[in-house]
Parts: C-alpha cells; sequence; structure tokens
C-alpha cells in the first residue's frame, strides 16, 4: 500500500510538506503542492479520509438517530419523511449523513458508537426511545445534538436544543375555523396510538377551542391509515351524521373519509358536513379531494435543526434560530358556512 513516506521519498521532500500538499495548507508553493499531487496520483495514493478526520477531530458528517418503534403505520410514514426531510437539509448544508435507528441488533446504544468512534460531528435525533443514560451522555460529553419532534422525558429546557411544530395550536385553529364558520357540533377523529404527541397535541388543541366556545367535545378514535377508513365510516355513520363538521387529525384518513361519504352514503362535503385535516399532502390534489388542511411546517423544524447543529459544530450557539414552528390553515373549499 502507497503511504505519504513512498511519496516524500520519492520526490525529496519531508513527510511533513507532502502531509501539508495533500491537505491544502497555504504555508507551501503551489509548485511543491503540483508535484505532490501528481506524483500521488502517479503511485495511485488514495489519502485516509477517516484517519485524516480524527487528527482534525472533523468528519464532516451528521448523524441522524431514529425511533426503532415501527409498529404503527402511520408512524412509520412519519419518521420516513423526517428522514428525507433531514437528508435534503443535511446536504443542503454540505454535510455528509448517517441514518442509525436508536438501537443496534444486539441491543446497544448507536449513539454510544457514532460519539465514541468519532464517526460524526453532530447528532440529530428523531427517538421516542432514548433512554436518561443517552441524555446525560450527550450531555455530560458535551457534543453537539439536537432533538425533533420528541421532547425526552428529562429535557432540560435551558439546553435550547428541541426543534418542535406547535401540533396544540394546529388542533386549535382548525377547531376555530370551523366555529368562526358557525359550526356547532364538530366531531374530532385522532389517532387509537396513545403515545403519540402529535395526536395528543391535536386533541388538545380541539379541546381548548371548544372550551372556548362553550361547545361540547366529541373525540372518537381510529388508525391514522387509508384503508381502515372505510369499516370506520360503515360502522359509525349514524354517530358521524350527527355533525356538521369533522375535524380529522392526518390527510391519509381524511381523504379516504372523505371518498367514503360520498361513494358509500351519499354524504356530500361540504355540502352535507364539513371536513377539516392536517399536514397539507401532494395525495389531496391528486385525489381532487379540495380539503381544507392545516400546513405541515415539518421541513422547516428540520431545516432549522440542521442550521442549529451546523452552528454548534462551528462553537456557535445558533440563538437566532427559531425552535418552534407554527402552522397555518391552506383554505380550499371543504368547509361550508352555516348561515
Amino acid at each position: 500500500m502507497v503511504t505519504i513516506k513512498d511519496i516524500a521519498k520519492n520526490l525529496g521532500v519531508s513527510y511533513s510538506t507532502v502531509s501539508r500538499c495533500l491537505n491544502s495548507c497555504p504555508n507551501v508553493s503551489e509548485e511543491t503542492k503540483r508535484r505532490v499531487e501528481e506524483e500521488a496520483d502517479r503511485l495511485g495514493f488514495h489519502f485516509n479520509v477517516n484517519a485524516r478526520n480524527l487528527v482534525k477531530k472533523s468528519t464532516n458528517t451528521i448523524g441522524v438517530v431514529f425511533s426503532n418503534n415501527f409498529n404503527d403505520r402511520d408512524m412509520r410514514r412519519f419518521f420516513s419523511d423526517a428522514m428525507d426531510s433531514s437528508i435534503r437539509s443535511i446536504e443542503s448544508n454540505k454535510y455528509d449523513f448517517i441514518i442509525q435507528p436508536n438501537n443496534n441488533i444486539s441491543g446497544e446504544s448507536n449513539i454510544y458508537k457514532l460519539v465514541n468512534g468519532q464517526m460524526v460531528d453532530a447528532l440529530l435525533i428523531v427517538s421516542k426511545d432514548l433512554t436518561k443514560k443517552e441524555y446525560e451522555f450527550l450531555n455530560k460529553n458535551n457534543f453537539p445534538h439536537a432533538y425533533m419532534f420528541f421532547k425526552p422525558k428529562y429535557y432540560l429546557e435551558e439546553k435550547n436544543n428541541y426543534f418542535w411544530d406547535d401540533n396544540e395550536y394546529g388542533g386549535y385553529i382548525s377547531t376555530q375555523h370551523l366555529i368562526k364558520k358557525s359550526h356547532t357540533k364538530i366531531l374530532t377523529i385522532t389517532s387509537t396510538d396513545k403515545t403519540s404527541d402529535m395526536y395528543i397535541g391535536r386533541t388538545s388543541g380541539y379541546l381548548k377551542a371548544m372550551e372556548d366556545a362553550n361547545l361540547e367535545p366529541h373525540i372518537m378514535e381510529n388508525s391514522m391509515d387509508f384503508e381502515s377508513q372505510v369499516g370506520f365510516v360503515s360502522q359509525n355513520i349514524e354517530e358521524i351524521k350527527k355533525y356538521s363538521a369533522i375535524f380529522i387529525q392526518q390527510d391519509i384518513p381524511a381523504i379516504s373519509i372523505n371518498q367514503e361519504l360520498k361513494l358509500s352514503h351519499n354524504i356530500r362535503v361540504p355540502e352535507d358536513i364539513s371536513i377539516i385535516t392536517y399536514n397539507n399532502i401532494e395525495l389531496i390534489d391528486y385525489f381532487k379531494s379540495e380539503l381544507t388542511t392545516i400546513d405541515d411546517t415539518r421541513e422547516a423544524v428540520v431545516k432549522n435543526a440542521t442550521d442549529y447543529l451546523v452552528e454548534a459544530i462551528n462553537k456557535n450557539p445558533g440563538d437566532k434560530i427559531a425552535r418552534v414552528q407554527y402552522p397555518s390553515i391552506i383554505e380550499r373549499s371543504s368547509v361550508k358556512a352555516i348561515d
């Protein structure tokens, strides 16, 4: 295997001179640099990037750690979308990335492996499964890291490295939008997943808006997928007919429910019942459903968290980067005002 010492010997220069040339240091002449690079090419030398990074204590890589819990189909979709957004944001900052689940097959923490192995410069953590030991490890080692969407149970607010979208606010403005259109019998359909902060927040916002308007809340639960809505609507159609409006807490089931009401039960949206939903996914346009929805701020959350990590890597505080994103309504034609 060709080494730096081979190049130095062939050119009659010092080992340190070759190293400086290959690392693009400014204190070498352009002629010497040219000679070193040409000899390196002739010998087929490839600089050991990992070894160089260990010396520099830099990898130019950000690790993305995600939850191992993929039992729920909606959560799988959420993590998949979050990963895609993270990759785009990291690459736009000209960093490489490594994606790892919270724990590897042996059950050992991949967080320890990434940090202790000096494999990454920072960690972007999207996980429901972070342990207190892992949380304390990152803080104790003062390693650059940020949390997205899932706040650790043991989180210290003064750390100020948690990035999120305000689902409670989104649930509130969704319900308030219906109330402003004079709806008083408003149903919300939420997820059966009791551990999801996302749906807990949206339901909390719905309840607060209903309380502020002195209206009685009505909550139903179902899986937040496309397929199960056919059976759900069929089993609960008489109950659904009691309401003038529904806040469905995810676009995927909303699209399915919208179709099922029309095709199987001759219930028109918005003439017979109004629907507002959440996330503004592209399938709304694909199915021509014209659903009023809440715009998903996920991309902005990911961008801010990544920008913060880049600042942290460079020893900057990143104080001016927003930690929370507030959603807004995308108004289409699925909500009707009641006269």
